[in-house]
């Protein structure tokens, strides 16, 4: 489980390059590219691994960016009914607010089964406080590696002295995958921001140290799989993943967001920059053609901001969706519609359609508007399991993403 052995964080001069993977996509040059996009399976397994014990309540996202994994998440895993979202970049937690906005649909058609009371803090992790005591999960999603030595000792004894939570997971680059990448743009690193990337041997040390210290058991597992030639079978995956569980578990106190908030206001170390209530309770009957308007307008949402940042390979328009993945969605599978009927309705609120039976979701290129981050990008990937894709006309051989 853990090793007392010495650990030295590694500075920006001494990383060596080893080992890491993840699902792959080589392109004409060789590089290596993640089907599905790394950052997506990252925060899937985070969310799968919380979903696993439904006994906990709360979750604390440290470093949560444009809180793209509580955007992903907030529709999951009805137990977590208390969420909060740490960042130290303001502009990131603007657009945040603007992703994890509900729609008005939303308060229409209620699809949580539990309430969720979800905050915004703009705070800095690594100075020590109470306010998150009893959060029952903390995740941190590539932040460590940004961090300075004495920044990072200290969100680790936030983290596993002060807030001591059940559930702590930690990704973070590979190292020894970089061997795979021909060119690094940010010379030793895949991230310009980045001051050292531990290799899985030095992530090793470092996370039984913790562990040793602070009373957790320890699991090690990635995401991100390296090729299957014979040369890199031994790198491990792009990216490596701690997962701590506390072994001390006694009486729990749940952490009610009254009481959070209550914390909040006494301390002066967090600015709540928003604070949002998910409507929840029993689903309300909708008529056929408000779900099917609906379905559309999230399945144009999300083609519009893959096709924005490069996922996918959309740059070729008009952006469409067939007409069997309506279909079969969720939503509509109990309708049991034909195509006609389909057709019919798609007609009548306005969208056209191609000879091929494809729905035309945008003709034209995506405007960057802060409007575009009221979706939730992954509603449809949640709500619907079958096989539905959004795709071009005609596709391109754009990368998937970056590696960060």
């Amino acid at each position: 489980m853990a090793s007392s052995s010495e650990t030295t964080i590694p500075t920006s001069n001494d990383i060596p390059t080893s080992e890491l993977s993840s699902h792959h996509i080589p392109d004409n040059e060789g590089e290596v590219h993640f089907t599905p996009p790394l950052y997506r399976q990252r925060y899937m397994f985070t969310l799968d691994i919380i979903e696993r014990d439904p006994t906990l309540y709360s979750l604390l996202d440290i470093g949560c960016g444009s809180c793209q994994l509580l955007t992903i998440g907030k529709y999951r895993n009805p137990h977590i009914q208390l969420a909060a979202a740490v960042d130290i970049v303001r502009f990131e937690l603007d657009e945040a607010c603007f992703r994890l906005k509900p729609l008005p649909v939303e308060y229409m058609v209620f699809r949580r089964e539990t309430p969720l009371h979800m905050y915004v803090l703009h705070s800095d992790a690594t100075k020590i406080c109470n306010c998150f005591h009893h959060f029952d999960v903390v995740t941190l999603i590539e932040v460590i590696e940004h961090l300075y030595l004495n920044d990072l000792e200290n969100l680790v004894t936030h983290v596993f002295a002060y807030i001591r939570p059940r559930l702590v997971i930690v990704t973070t680059p590979n190292a020894d995958f970089n061997v795979l990448f021909s060119t690094m743009p940010c010379g030793q690193f895949r991230h310009a921001d980045h001051k050292f990337e531990f290799t899985r041997q030095e992530f090793n040390i470092w996370a039984q140290k913790i562990a040793l210290t602070y009373g957790y058991l320890i699991e090690f597992t990635g995401v991100g799989e390296a090729p299957l030639n014979e040369q890199y079978r031994n790198i491990g995956t792009c990216t490596q993943i701690a997962i701590f569980y506390r072994q001390e578990i006694n009486n729990e106190i749940t952490l009610t967001s009254n009481e959070f908030f209550k914390r909040l206001s006494y301390c002066k170390q967090h600015e709540i920059i928003s604070l949002i209530d998910y409507p929840h309770g029993i689903k309300q009957i909708t008529k056929l053609d408000e779900q099917v308007r609906y379905i559309l307008e999230m399945y144009r949402l999300m083609a519009e901001d893959k096709a924005r940042h490069g996922d996918d390979n959309h740059d070729t328009y008009p952006l469409t969706v067939n007409c069997q993945t309506l279909i079969n969605h969720p939503r509509l599978i109990h309708f049991k519609l034909v195509l006609e009927d389909l057709k019919q309705i798609i007609e009548s609120i306005g969208y056209k359609m191609l000879d091929n039976d494809r729905i035309i979701l945008s003709e034209d290129p995506p405007m960057h508007s802060r409007e575009d981050y009221h979706e939730n990008e992954n509603d449809l990937c949640l709500t619907s399991k079958s096989n539905e894709t959004i795709e071009h006309k005609h596709q391109s051989n754009q990368p998937e993403e970056s590696w960060d």
